[in-house]
């Protein structure tokens, strides 16, 4: 039988607890696959001889890359609805609980059931390093962008950091949604689903 944990965890997979916090999870992921998939234009050749209109991709992209980091901020605050202070505590906060949970997920690729509120440590750690990503790619976005009013050794350096995050940043929400996806798949037997009893087996 499920563990009413897993269940929520199971739900909260599918759908975030609350349903504004399901809105802005979702919607900084559309902006983030559109701000995507509008760069191919610009450092593809082929795309660009195919898709033209270069320009106006580039626009669309800065615009949708600078939403997808707006609303991601939102969704730390109670635009998103109750438990904004739990949310941004959950970057921060470490306990003995999430490293055993940690240690479960790792041994097995399997969701086991979190017995705190809010995100689980895996997400927390994924939504942390997507955040610092997302910063570094708008602020580097930016200087390329009005390149024009800044020397070259801050485009240079700007134009490394958006190329190195880019791939950064690609490869995470790649990783967890595959991880996702297995973790889903492949539940914990009952005994091994609780991050406190594999605590107490070390």
């Amino acid at each position: 039988m499920q563990r009413s944990g897993d269940q929520q965890g199971r739900r909260g997979w599918l759908g975030l607890p609350g349903s504004r916090l399901a809105l802005f999870h979702h919607l900084t992921a559309a902006f983030f696959f559109i701000s995507l998939a509008t760069a191919l234009p610009m450092f593809v050749p082929s795309v660009a001889a195919w898709a033209g209109h270069r320009e106006l991709y580039r626009e669309i992209h800065v615009i949708t890359g600078l939403l997808a980091l707006l609303i991601g901020a939102a969704s730390l605050t109670t635009l998103a609805g109750p438990g904004a202070r739990l949310r941004r505590t959950a970057f921060y906060s470490w306990a003995e609980t999430d490293a055993a949970w940690m240690r479960v997920w790792a041994r097995r690729l399997a969701r086991p059931a979190y017995p705190g509120p809010g995100p689980n440590p895996g997400q927390r750690v994924a939504a942390a390093a997507m955040a610092a990503s997302l910063v570094a790619l708008a602020a580097s976005g930016l200087v390329l962008r009005f390149f024009s009013i800044f020397p070259l050794w801050l485009r240079t350096g700007a134009s490394l950091v958006h190329s190195l995050f880019f791939y950064l940043l690609t490869a995470l929400v790649v990783a967890h949604i595959a991880l996702a996806v297995v973790t889903y798949l492949r539940p914990l037997p009952a005994e091994e689903a609780d991050p406190q009893h594999a605590g107490r087996e070390r």
